[in-house]
């Protein structure tokens, strides 16, 4: 669920983040650390003017945290080592643009080019599908952009609602629409769009899919009914199969999802809104199956628990405030502190019980 399904705000015109020139540090970094990433943990705050975070991927080669600011319609780039935002990446005609919102942002594990799907807002604050929706790739070793892809040139406004996106181990990428459920794939040369899986009927007023999370050629995504599906990313056409929990508990408004390398692909995080991290396994990493082992409470105040994900070895509650009030000219609220929960040990203590 896109925080903004939440917030039910609408967008005015956004205020302006200015870049961080830090050009040469990030290509260098980019190019790959052959010593790995150091081990990191612990709670941080990020300090940054309406970075709000949508969802954040971590680049395991460059140990870099790229972050979807979702109202400016920015990307983070953050050092956790050093506690620094090293850039903030801008897209001309849709950064700062009131229309468009940037929230589910995926590191290739192979490659280390980054995805950024570039969603139109108004499908989650008014249900107005109309809109244009994108898929962006951008290489941070060359530092530009490989491919803009207009999505809804493949919808032809029809479905829409998209918010994350996921790799195959061929580079082939794959984005998540709610309205209904769908699963739009672009080959690794960004050269065709297929609908790979549409709900059907199409019907855009139907709440589905919401995350994704990839592991070898098996993908998941949950639902707004709190179901999980697997796709095998080798089939021409997606086939979703239910993975059944047990207990079969319900869950409420779930945004991204996270399989944790350090768990090997057995271990699902399921960010809920408006309770905190779903923790589910599947012991063999097959995801025939799975049990709910509890969920991580967020501790902040006034945020919605938008992702999870894994920052070196250690797992991270990712809140978004939506306490503050909106500030005049934009639809973000004035707030420049934003936590990182670690909760490293308290999924460790649910995959023990």
């Amino acid at each position: 669920m896109h925080l903004l399904s939440s917030l039910s705000i609408v967008s005015t015109a956004l205020s302006i983040v200015a870049a961080l020139p830090q050009v040469d540090v990030l290509s260098q970094r980019a190019a790959g650390n052959k010593k790995g990433c150091k081990p990191f943990s612990g709670n941080f705050t990020i300090e940054q003017y309406q970075l709000y975070p949508e969802n954040a991927d971590f680049d395991f080669k460059s140990c870099l945290l790229y972050i979807g600011a979702l109202w400016n319609a920015t990307v983070g780039i953050y050092d956790p080592y050093a506690n620094k935002m090293v850039e903030i990446l801008e897209f001309p005609g849709i950064s700062h643009d009131p229309q468009y919102h940037i929230g589910g942002v995926g590191v290739d594990k192979k490659s280390g080019l980054l995805s950024i799907v570039v969603d139109f807002g108004a499908a989650f604050t008014a249900g107005d599908i109309s809109g244009t929706n994108f898929i962006m790739q951008w290489d941070p070793v060359t530092r530009q952009t490989n491919y803009k892809i207009n999505l809804t040139d493949t919808t032809h406004a029809k479905y829409g609602g998209f918010q994350d996106v996921e790799q195959d181990p061929e580079g082939n990428v794959y984005v998540v629409g709610t309205f209904p459920s769908s699963i739009l794939r672009v080959d690794k040369k960004g050269k065709t769009v297929t609908p790979w899986f549409v709900s059907q009927p199409v019907d855009p007023k139907r709440s589905g899919f919401a995350g994704l999370a990839a592991n070898g050629w098996i993908l998941l995504t949950n639902d707004a009914n709190s179901k999980i599906w697997k796709f095998d990313m080798r089939a021409p056409k997606g086939v979703p199969v239910e993975v059944p929990h047990s207990p079969n508990v319900t869950w409420s408004f779930t945004d991204a999802i996270y399989l944790p390398p350090r768990h090997k692909g057995t271990v699902l995080l399921v960010a809920e809104d408006l309770g905190g991290i779903i923790v589910l396994r599947s012991k063999d990493g097959q995801w025939d199956n799975a049990e709910y082992l509890g969920t991580v409470p967020n501790p902040v105040p006034n945020a919605f628990v938008t992702a999870a994900g894994q920052i070196g070895d250690s797992l991270y509650l990712i809140p978004t405030d939506v306490g503050d009030s909106n500030k005049p000219n934009t639809a973000a609220g004035n707030q420049s502190h934003f936590p990182f929960i670690d909760i490293t040990a308290q999924v460790d203590l649910l995959l023990k019980a």
